[in-house]
């Protein structure tokens, strides 16, 4: 081992180290321009969005060419601060977009539209909820989150490899029957 490392050494160049270091500078600073603005990959943890993310925590594959909720549309899992808890990001599900209505649930129930009350989600903002309802800090808390506070697109879920998938939309548009008129 140490025969290999002094013909390294006695190899080695000033020109040699200089390109090796500017080579390394380049490669370092392509992967944080690839974390920083197109891909990341974050760990997920607690019980709101159970069953879509374990409990456990799974980690995530986050697209931020969705930065500020672009080209976000209802059904879509994002990424956002957290407007209540400074330097914390959540995950939740986009139940609304601005204008349209949703329901107004109170915290924590699990009775969807059981109020039956609408609001309608402002101009700039997403309505968010967790999959698993009784157990999600969500917009039922802290009331329509603003468009700026989205910092990315939930994608796929990369760990475990056992449960490695892309993460589906599983809303679908309400199909309503017009009436006939004759």
């Amino acid at each position: 081992m140490s025969t290999r490392f002094r013909q390294f050494l006695r190899n080695t160049t000033p020109r040699s180290v200089a390109r090796y270091s500017i080579d390394g500078l380049g490669v370092f600073c392509a992967v944080i321009l690839t974390w920083e603005h197109f891909y990341t990959v974050q760990r997920s943890e607690g019980p709101s969005m159970y069953p879509t993310f374990s409990v456990r925590g799974d980690y995530l594959l986050i697209s931020r060419r969705h930065d500020r909720g672009r080209d976000i549309k209802v059904g879509d899992v994002v990424r956002f601060h957290h407007p209540s808890f400074l330097g914390v990001n959540g995950a939740k599900r986009v139940l609304g977009m601005p204008g349209d209505f949703v329901c107004k649930d109170p915290q924590f129930s699990t009775d969807v539209g059981g109020e039956k009350e609408m609001i309608q989600v402002p101009e700039g903002h997403v309505f968010l909820v967790g999959d698993n309802l009784p157990w999600s800090r969500d917009s039922r808390n802290y009331g329509p989150v603003p468009m700026g506070l989205i910092n990315g697109k939930i994608v796929a879920r990369v760990w475990p490899p056992s449960k490695m998938q892309f993460v589906q939309n599983t809303f679908e548009p309400a199909q309503i029957e017009q009436p006939q008129v004759d």
